[in-house]
């Protein structure tokens, strides 16, 4: 456990069980207990929470619907799960929805004290991390899912903030509005934040109102780390978006480009990113572009899956996105205008080709 004391909000709306996991928790850490989501969301801000510890069925709001709540806030605590429902579809559901962790009730106590002593680690490890910013740039609704979603998965997980910038409404491959909807959906599991432009699909330009949009969002949100379309790919969009992202982002420390559908054969990653652990939601994510998934072979989840493993032959990981590395530099190195110290991605997520 770690030295200074820890901060643990419960929400367990059973007084009984309550009061037992509190005098649990409480030989370690100072608890505080709340019996519904609602009141539990209020406390969020009241404080540095090292670990959240949720009971699933909750009046009203239930603890998956709270974890996703949690998570879309982009709070780097970490969250365990604990249920009566014993079954591995509910273990399921609970990581699916955003927590670290789930225990089967009844719980035994040192088996608890076990969990929350890692899960406080890693929140304390998310917040000396989490001053990453994440910006990932895509000219058409879907292409940063495509080539990153597993990447901003994991970015989100070690409490990293996280934009995704959709520069167009896709109107040549469906309804606008239909696509716009879709992004907004795919954003929430990603647990981003979306920015959506209104430039013309099939006309951006590599110029003028490209790198200007971009340039809009960089200021606002002094991205740490971009990732952007590949000059390797034979959409003009794509090629375009990427030569903008450069001049829009010359002063952001770590900047990568990502693969596409239409990515060519000249696209040579130099870095693996293993997604092991998060392809599968990745794969979730994409589902929420219905009206392209209906139409696109390249959204075919197998497809995608196969995709991610061919590139693991350069890892000892099963599933990877690859990247090119246009720069990857700490803070001041690259001239950021940032005060704080210079973050690097987590050792653990990044595998270099040999």
């Amino acid at each position: 456990m770690p030295q200074s004391p820890a901060n643990v909000l419960l929400v367990e709306d059973d007084e009984v069980l309550a009061s037992a996991l509190v005098a649990v928790l409480g030989s370690r850490s100072e608890v505080r207990w709340t019996t519904t989501a609602e009141s539990a969301l209020t406390l969020i801000s009241s404080r540095d929470w090292d670990l959240i510890v949720s009971d699933i069925d909750l009046p009203e709001m239930n603890g998956l619907e709270f974890i996703r709540t949690v998570r879309s806030a982009q709070t780097a605590v970490a969250t365990l799960v604990i249920s009566g429902h014993a079954s591995f579809e509910y273990a399921v559901a609970a990581l699916r929805a955003g927590a670290d962790d789930y225990l089967p009730k009844p719980v035994e106590p040192a088996a608890l004290i076990a969990k929350a002593q890692e899960l406080i680690v890693l929140t304390r490890t998310r917040r000396a991390q989490g001053s990453e910013v994440v910006l990932a740039v895509g000219a058409h609704p879907d292409d940063v899912e495509i080539g990153i979603g597993g990447l901003l998965l994991r970015h989100v997980a070690q409490g990293h903030a996280v934009t995704v910038l959709t520069l167009t409404g896709g109107e040549a491959g469906g309804s606008v509005a239909v696509r716009i909807a879709e992004s907004k959906r795919a954003a929430e599991l990603l647990s981003a934040n979306l920015v959506h432009a209104d430039l013309q699909d099939a006309s951006l330009s590599e110029g003028g109102a490209t790198i200007a949009t971009i340039k809009r969002v960089v200021d606002e949100i002094h991205p740490t780390t971009l990732y952007t379309h590949t000059i390797h790919d034979v959409h003009q969009d794509h090629r375009n978006v990427h030569s903008a992202s450069l001049v829009a982002a010359r002063g952001v420390p770590r900047v990568f480009c990502y693969q596409a559908p239409s990515t060519s054969v000249e696209f040579h990653p130099t870095r693996f990113v293993a997604i092991d652990e998060y392809l599968e939601r990745k794969l979730e994510v994409i589902q929420a572009y219905t009206s392209q998934v209906a139409v696109r072979h390249y959204l075919d989840p197998e497809l995608l899956r196969a995709t991610a493993r061919y590139w693991a032959r350069f890892s000892q990981a099963r599933y990877v996105e690859p990247l090119e590395v246009v720069r990857d530099s700490d803070s001041s190195a690259a001239g950021s205008s940032r005060d704080e110290a210079p973050v690097t991605l987590p050792q653990e997520m990044v595998i270099n080709a040999v």
